[in-house]
């Protein structure tokens, strides 16, 4: 199947959001999803600082954008676009931004259409973000979040705050000299996106949590407390092997499409 790809630009708060979607080339071909439901990509908070090597191995995986032709090929056109501070996109990280952010891009898709719905397919960071939205949003239909931490105190623990932030400068997801102005009002809002917090409430919006047994960041024992804490319907898979990047984890891909298939299936 050939994909199409287009590039968009949504603004928010005088940033611009970049950001790409992915739709099966020939018209004839219809969304497993059924045509008012649209799959967004959520990428997680960049870890590593940018240097040759890791350009050549985002271009070797293909980053999100394969991840967004995979998905199309399986009859699922797909959303991904760089959250503030990262990428193409302007502005600098700020989680309760990233907020925004998404809701920014709910907004834009259905002025596009408003009967559009949405599954959100969030990493890590972008799962938190994900998660965060689908508990107030009444257009999301679907959610994985993969690799998701229960609450972020304890990946920024405040006494590291000033180390958190430069480190940040030196990823490049921090790119104003002067932000954040307020840093421990920006840690603060980190600390006010809790998953334990939203995942009782996506519901009766279908959730399936992924996460990987060998994951390095967060422990699995984190995903088995938000799937407690969800209702139905509900699925986890703990997958064995997989570490925290579960984008790069065939098992992990391609258990979430099955269950996207699955549940969604028009």
């Amino acid at each position: 199947m050939d994909v199409q790809v287009q590039q968009l630009q949504i603004a928010v708060e005088q940033i611009q959001l970049t950001g790409w979607i992915c739709r099966p080339r020939l018209e004839d071909v219809s969304s497993v999803l059924g045509e008012q439901t649209l799959l967004i990509l959520c990428h997680g908070i960049p870890r590593a600082r940018p240097t040759l090597e890791a350009a050549e191995n985002q271009a070797d995986d293909g980053g999100y954008a394969a991840l967004a032709e995979v998905c199309c090929r399986r009859g699922m056109p797909a959303f991904h676009f760089n959250f503030r501070g990262t990428g193409e996109s302007e502005g600098d990280f700020d989680l309760s931004g990233w907020v925004r952010d998404l809701e920014a891009v709910l907004q834009y898709w259905q002025q596009q259409d408003p009967r559009l719905e949405f599954i959100l397919w969030g990493f890590s960071g972008g799962a938190a973000v994900s998660a965060w939205v689908a508990a107030r949003h009444p257009g999301v239909k679907g959610v994985i979040l993969a690799a998701c931490p229960a609450t972020f105190e304890p990946l920024f623990p405040v006494e590291k705050r000033d180390e958190i932030i430069d480190w940040f400068r030196q990823v490049g997801i921090i790119r104003d000299p002067a932000f954040p102005r307020q840093p421990q009002e920006w840690l603060e809002n980190i600390y006010r996106i809790k998953p334990a917090e939203a995942v009782p409430f996506i519901a009766p919006a279908p959730l399936l949590i992924l996460h990987g047994a060998e994951d390095e960041l967060i422990p699995s024992e984190q995903a088995e407390a938000l799937f407690q804490l969800a209702e139905e319907p509900r699925a986890k898979a703990i997958l064995p092997g997989a570490g925290h990047q579960l984008r790069k984890s065939p098992a992990a891909v391609e258990k979430a499409l099955d269950w996207l298939q699955e549940m969604f299936s028009a």
